[in-house]
C-alpha cells in the first residue's frame, strides 16, 4: 500500500508540472501575441498620421495657391481700375480742351461779329457823312471810294501760260493709246471708223485720281456725249485744259488749282471707248482751237 502512494504522488508532480510548463508557453505566446497587435496598431496609427500630415500639406498648398490666384486677380482689377480712371481723365481733359476751344471759338466769332457789325455801321455813316467839309451839303461816297478807303479790293490769281517757257504734267501715269490727229484720221476701234481726234486718249484705270496737269481756273464743267463728265480750265494766255471721262469731281466752277492737284477721278468709260477700256480724254486748246498735248507734256 506504502508503494502505490508513492506511485500515484509521482505522476500527478508530472502532470503538474507539465500544465506548469504549458501556461507558461502559453503566457509567452500571449505576450508575444500583444506585443505585435501593439506594433501593429503603432504602426496604423503612424501612418494614419503621416497621411493626415500629407492631406494638411496638401490643403495648405491648395489654400496658398487659391490666395496667389486671389491676389492675381485683385491686383489685375486694380489695374483695369487705375487704366480706366485714368482715361476718364484723360477724356475729361480732352472735354475741357474741346469746350475751351469751342468757347474761345465763340468769343472770336462774338468779337468778330461785333467788329462786322461795327464796320457795317461806320460803312453806314461814312456813306452819308454830313457835312465834312463845313458846307451843308452832303457827301455820299461811291462803291469805288470806299473800295479804296477800306482796301478791300479781292485780288484773284494771275494765270500765264507759256508754250515756249512751260511744260505740263501729266495727268495720269498711263500710256498713250491713241494720238492727237486734227491732219488726218485715225482709227477709233469702239466706233470702228476713221475720224480725226483732237485729243490724246491716255490709258487709266477705274478710280484712278487725275491731277491738273498745270495751275488754273475751273471755268466749265459739263457732260458730253463722248468725253462723259467734263472739266475744262484755264490756264491763262489763251489757253484751256480739257479733262474727260471723269467722276466724283472734288472741284466746282471758280475754282483755282495748283499743278498737280486732284480734278477727278476716271470713271467708265462712254460708249464712244468700250473697247478701249478705262482712260483720261486730255484735250488742249489754244484760243479754242486744239493743239497737240504731247507737244507741251512735260
Amino acid at each position: 500500500m506504502t508503494v502505490k502512494r508513492k506511485k500515484k504522488g509521482g505522476f500527478s508532480g508530472g502532470r503538474t508540472v507539465t500544465v506548469a510548463f504549458s501556461l507558461c508557453l502559453l503566457a509567452v505566446v500571449t505576450m508575444i501575441g500583444m506585443y505585435a497587435v501593439g506594433q501593429s496598431d503603432q504602426k496604423q496609427k503612424e501612418l494614419e498620421q503621416q497621411v493626415a500630415e500629407a492631406e494638411e500639406e496638401a490643403e495648405a498648398r491648395r489654400q496658398a495657391e487659391a490666395e496667389a490666384k486671389n491676389r492675381e486677380a485683385e491686383e489685375k482689377a486694380e489695374e483695369e481700375r487705375q487704366e480706366a480712371a485714368s482715361g476718364s481723365a484723360s477724356r475729361d481733359k480732352e472735354g475741357e480742351a474741346l469746350a475751351d476751344a469751342e468757347n474761345t471759338g465763340s468769343g472770336q466769332d462774338t468779337a468778330g461779329t461785333a467788329a462786322a457789325d461795327g464796320a457795317e455801321l461806320e460803312s453806314e455813316f461814312a456813306q452819308t457823312d454830313p457835312d465834312p467839309a463845313g458846307t451843308g451839303e452832303t457827301v455820299i461816297l461811291d462803291d469805288t471810294q470806299e473800295a479804296s478807303s477800306s482796301g478791300a479790293v479781292s485780288e484773284e490769281p494771275q494765270l500765264s501760260f507759256s508754250a515756249e517757257t512751260d511744260h505740263l504734267l501729266w495727268p495720269v501715269a498711263g500710256n498713250v493709246i491713241m494720238d492727237y490727229s486734227m491732219d488726218k484720221t485715225v482709227y477709233f476701234t469702239t466706233l470702228d471708223q476713221y475720224k480725226y481726234n483732237p485729243a490724246v486718249i491716255i490709258q487709266g484705270t477705274l478710280d484712278e485720281n487725275v491731277m491738273s496737269a498745270a495751275a488754273g481756273r475751273v471755268t466749265k464743267i459739263e457732260t458730253l456725249e463722248e468725253a462723259g463728265m467734263t472739266v475744262t480750265m484755264d490756264i491763262g494766255d489763251g489757253y484751256e485744259i480739257i479733262y474727260g471721262q471723269l467722276k466724283e469731281l472734288p472741284v466746282q466752277e471758280g475754282d483755282y488749282l495748283k499743278a498737280g492737284e486732284t480734278v477727278g477721278y476716271i470713271s467708265e468709260p462712254t460708249r464712244f471707248y468700250t473697247k478701249e477700256g478705262c482712260n483720261l480724254y486730255f484735250q488742249v486748246t489754244k484760243d479754242g482751237e486744239p493743239i497737240d498735248p504731247m507737244d507741251l507734256l512735260q
